[in-house]
């Protein structure tokens, strides 16, 4: 099933997956119709949604359409996964355009979003892929506290947009600057990126599950081997962090584990690197151990699970042949 296709030569489109959130999605196509240059930027928005959600969801995307956006509805025919869902979008794409944005369907954009990444790339041509700052809510800073204990097992630092020795990354930052910051990683919460790369790069479609899948760090680390990110601290949005399709704390805290692991087996994959992820496990062991945080028991359930599951490579990307995607 799809909406009428409004194929158009542009050079650059946005790409949506959605599932199931078509109340978050029109909020999020409100703030894509709102930035400057909308009507020949194509909006492609790849549903995976159950039968009822579905309908909500292609009246969203009928409603814009009329409004004038050139947003375009694709059914994803097989079992719906992000990282599926985004590479079905880039197959989607009119051969004309050059750059890719991805952002999830409960985002945000700030004025200036896309022109300011755009303008990067525009200049800097040696980017692949540049990314914004994205903040959980209005007037909050992305930016974490960093205490002795992060540094020491190697789960947090002081610099925005890296990838620790352990698998963990930081965010990014506005650092007081407006200058272009170099990225070991980006979100695809927020994330824009020329469309060459994905002659060589997808994402891995054995990913999949609710949030957290850590696709996005999966791609964008492979995407940086070939060529230099970036991001633009004038690129703001907000992520609302929608409660659908989310997990409970224990499962969220036991697959970000396991994929925390998956990610460093494929990507990092020397003995200094794994060493360094259980370290930050311990880390993570003792600070939910001695916690007061009332989801804390639920955590650390959570957590013991995961390790266990990433020590006996009990989950389905740690299987025999799974890191191959």
């Amino acid at each position: 099933r799809s909406m009428p296709d409004r194929k158009q030569a542009a050079s650059e489109a946005v790409v949506i997956c959605t599932r199931n959130r078509p109340s978050e999605l029109a909020r999020t196509l409100e703030s894509v119709a709102e930035q400057s240059g909308a009507a020949q930027r194509p909006v492609i928005v790849v549903d995976g949604s159950d039968r009822d959600d579905e309908e909500r969801t292609v009246e969203v995307v009928r409603s814009w359409c009329d409004e004038g956006l050139p947003v375009r509805y694709h059914r994803y025919a097989g079992t719906p996964a992000g990282t599926r869902q985004r590479n079905a979008g880039v197959d989607l794409l009119p051969d004309s355009v050059e750059v890719v944005h991805f952002i999830d369907d409960d985002v945000t954009l700030r004025p200036g979003y896309f022109d300011a990444l755009c303008k990067v790339l525009n200049q800097k041509r040696h980017l692949l892929g540049v990314g914004g700052v994205i903040a959980k809510s209005e007037g909050t800073s992305p930016r974490p506290l960093v205490q002795w204990a992060h540094r020491l097992f190697l789960l947090r630092a002081d610099q925005p947009s890296r990838v620790l020795p352990s698998g963990h990354t930081t965010p990014a930052w506005p650092t007081g600057e407006n200058d272009v910051q170099p990225a070991e990683w980006l979100s695809t919460c927020a994330s824009s990126y020329r469309a060459e790369v994905f002659d060589q790069h997808r994402f891995d479609s054995a990913v999949e599950g609710p949030s957290p899948r850590l696709e996005d760090l999966d791609f964008s680390v492979r995407v940086a081997r070939d060529g230099p990110l970036a991001v633009v601290p004038e690129a703001r949005c907000v992520h609302r962090v929608s409660g659908r399709n989310r997990r409970g704390t224990a499962a969220t805290t036991r697959e970000r584990l396991a994929r925390r692991y998956w990610f460093v087996r494929k990507n990092m994959d020397r003995p200094l690197n794994r060493l360094a992820f259980w370290w930050s496990a311990l880390g993570q062991l003792i600070a939910l151990v001695t916690s007061s945080d009332p989801d804390s028991r639920a955590a650390l359930r959570g957590h013991v699970q995961g390790l266990r599951q990433a020590w006996t490579c009990a989950h389905p990307l740690l299987g025999e042949g799974a890191d191959d995607g």
